[in-house]
C-alpha cells in the first residue's frame, strides 16, 4: 500500500501496530504477564511462611540487651551474669541524635538493679555514715569500689569518674535504668530551702539564693542539662502559701512541704511555659544544637526556646503549609497560560548569569594574576578556602567552564528551539489533565501508607531473623591504654571443663565463670578478662531466609513504586486519548485503578523484579567489596568498582525504561517485554525530542518547587514580624526553617505527579503522530498547540474540534 511505503520511507519498517487503535479501552484488555504474577503471589506466601517461622522463633528482646563501658553483655557475659541492667553514669548526655552512631559520651556499669533511691554526693557526703555511703556508690568495678575505705578515696573516685556522683531514682526500660521523674519534686528540695510565703520569697534578698542553691543541687547531680529541672523547681518554689498568724512555728515549719504540691496563679504561669519546653525534646535539640555551636550550656538554653518557638508557631506553620497547598494546586492549572514564559525567562536568566560569572571570573584571575601574594599556611578550612580563592588557576578554570557551559546551553537554545516549545506545549497539557483529574495529587499518599507498610514488615522479619541461632561467646581481654600492648596483661588460668580455654577462641560464660581464675589456689576470679558475646550464629536456613528477606522489601517495594506509576499512566493516557476532553470519565483515576488490580499486576511485578535483581547484584558487590577491603588489592578494587559504576547505570537505565513500559502497557495493555520494546523504539526514533522535553520539563519543575517553597518561606517570616502582637518568638528563623522544608516535600510530590502525567502523554503524542494523519478516518488527538508547532491539522467539522 502506499501508506506502507510511506512508513516504510519516513521510520525504515512499516509500522507493527493496529491503525485502527483509538487509545486505552478496558473492555478490549487482558490480563498481562500471568505466570510472572503467579510467581509473585507464591513468593509473597513464602515471605509470609518465614515472618511466622521468624516471629514464633525470634526473640528481640536478644536486640535490646545493653552493652557497659567494657563492651560486656549485662546479663550475658561471664563477669556480669547477674547484672542485667546498665547504669548510666549521666543520662542527659545520652538525649542526643548522634547517640546511636558515636555512642553515649558517659561512663555505664551493669548493675543488678536500678537505684531504688535518688543519692547526691555532694549534699550527703557529710550526713550519712562511710559504709552507708560506700553502699551506695555505683562505680565502674567492684572491686575498685571494695578499696574505697575513706572520704578522700570516694571523692577521689568521682571526680575521676570512676564512681557516679549523683543519680535520681529509676526504673528499668528495656533493661536500662531510665529517671523517674514524678510530679512530686518537692521530696528532692531540702525543706529549708522552701520559704514560707510568697511575700517572703519577693521581700526576701536571699529569693535568688533560694532558686540558686537549688539549681546548684540538680547542677550537681545532671550536669549542664538541669536547666529545665530547674525551671520546675523554680516553680515550685514560687508557689503561694497563704499567711496565718495563729499558726505555730512547727506548723510554719511542716507546710512547706505540704504546700509546695499546690499550684497557684503565678506558678501555673511558669509551669505552662515549662510545658511548652518539654525535657526530652528541649535536650534533644539542645544536644542537636551544641554540635554546631560553642558552650553546652548555652546550647541547652538554645534548644529549650526553639522547642518553646516550635510550640508557639505551630499553627503557622500549619497555616503555610496549608497554603503552599493550594498554591501547588494553582500553580499546575496556571501553568497551561505560563508555562511559556516563565521557561524562556528563566533560560534567559540561566544565560544571563553564566555571562555575569564569566565576567566576573575574568575580572577574578587578572587581578589575582597580577597581584603577588602568600598562601596561608594554616591548617583549617577556612584558611584553605582563602587560598583556593586566592589562587588565579581557579578563576581561570572557572570561567573556562562557564564559558563552555554558556555556549553549550546557547547552542542547544537554538537548535532545539521547536522541540522545546513542545516541551512547552506538553507542560500545558499536563496541566490541563491534572487539572481535570485533580484526585490524581493526592493519591501518591495511598502509595506512601503501602511502602510504610511494606518497610515496617520487612524491617519487623528481619530483626526476629536477627535473633534466631545460638549466641557465640569468645575469651577476650579488655583494653587497657596504661598497658604497653594496649590490652590488659593479667594471667587468666582455667581449669576443669573450661581446661582448653584461650584468649580469642570459644568459651561459655557459666563454665568460665565457675573455672577460670587469676589465682587458681585462692580462687580468685578474673576481672579483666571476660567470657563475652561475640555474635549469634544463625542456622543454614535462618541465613537464606534473611536474603529471602532482603530480597523481598526490594521486590515489593519497587513494585509499589510501579503500581503507582501504571494507576497515573492509564488516568492520564485515559485524559490523551479521549477526543473530547470534557468527555473524561468522572473515576477516571478509580477505573484505572481497577484496571491496573484486574489486568497488569503481573507486569508491575516483572517489571519490578529486574530491579530487585539488579539492585541485590548491586548489594552482594558492596558486600564482596567490604570483604576484599582487608587485603588492599588495587586490581580487584578497581574490577569491584567497574562493576559498581556499571550495574548502577544499569539500573538506571532499568528505571527509565520500566518507567516507560508501564505506560506503554497502559497505553495498548501488552505485556511487559513488548511494551517495553516499543517504548525503547519508540523513544529511539525520537531521540532529540525525548532529550529536550525531559531536560526541558524537569528545569521547569525544579523552577516551579523552588519558587513555591521561597514563597512559603518569605511569607511566613515577613507574618511573624510583622505580627508581633499575634505571636512572640525567640528566633524567627525557626517556623520559617521547618515551612521550608515541608513545603519542599510538599511540591516534590505533587511536581512528581505532574511529571508522571508530562511523560504519559509525551509518549502518547509520539503515538499519536505516528497513528494518525489528520483525515476524518484518523485524526490527531493532540492539541490544537501541538498541532500548530509540528504545522499539522485535523480535517474535521467544526463540531468536531478537540480543542
Amino acid at each position: 500500500m502506499a501508506e506502507d511505503r510511506e512508513l516504510i520511507a519516513k521510520y525504515g519498517k512499516p509500522m507493527p501496530y493496529d491503525r485502527n487503535f483509538r487509545g486505552p479501552e478496558w473492555r478490549n484488555r487482558s490480563c498481562t504477564d500471568v505466570p510472572c504474577l503467579l510467581i509473585f503471589i507464591l513468593f509473597l506466601g513464602g515471605w509470609g511462611f518465614i515472618a511466622q517461622y521468624a516471629v514464633r522463633n525470634g526473640d528481640l528482646n536478644k536486640l535490646v540487651v545493653p552493652t557497659d563501658s567494657f563492651n560486656r553483655k549485662c546479663g550475658i557475659d561471664s563477669s556480669v551474669l547477674d547484672k542485667k541492667y546498665l547504669f548510666f553514669f549521666d543520662l542527659g548526655k545520652c538525649i542526643d541524635p548522634v547517640v546511636p552512631l558515636t555512642g553515649c559520651p558517659t561512663q555505664q556499669v551493669c548493675v543488678e538493679s536500678c537505684p531504688t533511691q535518688t543519692f547526691i554526693w555532694d549534699r550527703m557526703k557529710n550526713n550519712l555514715p562511710l559504709a552507708e555511703l560506700r553502699k551506695r556508690l555505683i562505680c565502674l568495678s567492684d572491686v575498685d569500689k571494695d578499696n574505697l575505705r575513706t572520704l578522700d578515696n570516694m571523692q577521689a573516685a568521682i571526680d575521676q569518674e570512676r564512681c557516679a556522683r549523683g543519680y535520681m531514682k529509676s526504673a528499668p526500660f528495656l533493661n536500662r535504668c531510665m529517671w523517674e521523674l514524678s510530679p512530686e519534686l518537692c521530696e528532692l528540695i531540702p525543706s529549708f530551702l522552701l520559704p514560707r510565703n510568697r511575700r517572703e520569697v519577693n521581700e526576701s534578698q536571699n529569693a535568688s539564693w533560694v532558686v540558686g542553691e537549688t539549681g546548684k543541687l540538680f547542677d550537681t547531680l545532671l550536669g549542664d542539662n538541669s536547666n529545665l529541672l530547674e525551671m520546675r523547681l523554680e516553680a515550685l518554689a514560687l508557689t503561694t502559701i497563704p499567711e496565718s498568724s495563729d499558726k505555730s512555728k512547727q506548723q510554719l515549719a511542716e507546710e512547706p512541704m505540704i504546700q509546695c504540691r499546690r499550684r497557684t496563679e503565678q506558678a501555673e504561669t511558669i509551669k505552662q511555659k515549662v510545658r511548652q519546653a518539654d525535657t526530652r525534646l528541649a535536650k534533644l535539640v539542645g544536644n542537636m544544637v551544641a554540635h554546631f555551636y560553642n558552650g553546652t550550656h548555652d546550647a541547652q538554653q538554645l534548644g529549650e526556646e526553639i522547642v518553646e518557638d516550635i510550640m508557639n508557631s505551630w499553627l503557622i506553620v500549619l497555616m503555610a503549609l496549608m497554603c503552599t497547598l493550594v498554591a501547588s494546586l494553582i500553580l499546575i492549572a496556571l501553568m497551561r497560560w505560563f508555562a511559556a514564559p516563565i521557561l524562556w525567562l528563566s533560560i534567559l536568566g540561566v544565560l544571563v548569569g553564566l555571562g555575569f560569572g564569566i565576567y566576573y571570573s575574568v575580572k577574578q584571575y587578572r587581578f589575582w594574576h597580577e597581584t603577588a601574594s602568600v598562601p596561608n599556611h594554616s591548617i583549617n578550612l577556612e584558611a584553605a578556602v582563602k587560598n583556593i580563592f586566592q589562587d588565579a588557576n581557579t578563576w581561570l578554570y572557572l570561567s573556562i567552564f562557564l564559558s563552555i557551559s554558556f555556549v553549550i546551553i546557547l547552542l542547544m537554545v537554538i537548535i532545539l528551539r521547536t522541540r522545546i516549545n513542545i516541551a512547552i506545549a506538553l507542560t500545558k497539557e499536563g496541566s490541563k489533565a491534572v487539572s481535570s483529574i485533580i484526585s490524581t495529587v493526592f493519591f501518591p499518599i495511598f502509595s506512601w501508607i503501602l511502602f510504610i507498610l511494606a518497610v515496617s514488615f520487612a524491617v519487623a522479619v528481619g530483626l526476629y531473623l536477627g535473633t534466631i541461632g545460638n549466641p557465640s561467646f569468645r575469651m577476650i581481654r579488655q583494653l587497657d591504654p596504661n598497658s604497653a600492648t594496649g590490652v590488659s596483661s593479667e594471667i587468666c588460668e582455667c581449669i576443669g571443663a573450661a581446661s582448653e580455654y584461650k584468649v580469642g577462641g570459644h568459651c561459655d560464660p557459666k563454665i568460665f565463670e565457675q573455672n577460670c581464675f587469676t589465682n587458681i589456689d585462692q580462687h580468685i576470679p578474673c576481672r579483666q578478662t571476660s567470657c563475652s558475646f561475640a555474635e549469634i550464629e544463625h542456622p543454614p536456613f535462618v541465613t537464606w531466609s534473611i536474603c529471602y528477606n532482603v530480597f523481598g522489601f526490594f521486590w515489593l517495594t519497587f513494585f509499589i513504586a510501579a503500581f503507582s506509576d501504571m494507576v497515573l499512566a492509564l488516568t492520564f493516557a485515559t485524559w490523551y486519548w479521549t477526543f473530547r476532553k470534557r468527555e473524561v470519565p468522572f473515576f477516571t483515576l478509580g477505573r484505572a485503578f481497577r484496571q491496573t488490580i484486574f489486568y497488569h499486576l503481573g507486569t508491575l511485578a516483572f517489571g519490578s523484579l529486574i530491579l530487585a535483581v539488579c539492585r541485590m547484584i548491586r548489594l552482594a558487590l558492596e558486600y564482596i567489596d567490604s570483604k576484599l577491603k582487608k587485603y588492599d588489592n588495587s586490581v580487584t578494587r578497581a574490577i569491584l568498582c567497574c562493576m559498581k559504576c556499571f550495574f548502577w547505570l544499569l539500573e538506571t537505565f532499568l528505571r527509565f525504561l520500566n518507567r516507560n513500559a508501564y505506560i506503554m502497557c497502559a497505553i495498548h495493555g501488552k505485556n511487559f517485554c513488548t511494551s517495553a520494546k516499543d517504548a525503547f523504539n519508540l523513544i529511539m526514533r525520537n531521540f532529540l525530542r525525548v532529550i529536550a522535553v525531559d531536560k526541558v520539563t524537569d528545569f521547569l519543575f525544579f523552577l516551579s518547587k523552588v519558587l513555591l517553597t521561597a514563597a512559603a518561606g518569605v511569607g511566613t517570616y515577613f507574618f511573624v514580624v510583622r505580627s508581633p502582637h499575634l505571636i512572640q518568638l525567640h528566633y524567627n528563623a525557626v517556623p520559617v526553617t521547618i515551612v521550608v522544608l515541608a513545603a519542599f516535600i510538599m511540591t516534590t510530590v505533587f511536581f512528581g505527579v505532574y511529571s508522571m502525567a508530562v511523560d504519559t502523554l509525551f509518549l502518547c503524542f509520539l503515538e499519536d503522530c505516528e497513528r494518525n494523519d489528520g483525515s476524518a478516518e484518523k485524526p490527531f488527538y493532540m492539541s490544537k498547540q501541538l498541532r500548530r508547532i509540528l504545522g499539522k491539522r485535523n480535517q474535521l467539522p467544526r463540531p468536531m474540534s478537540s480543542s
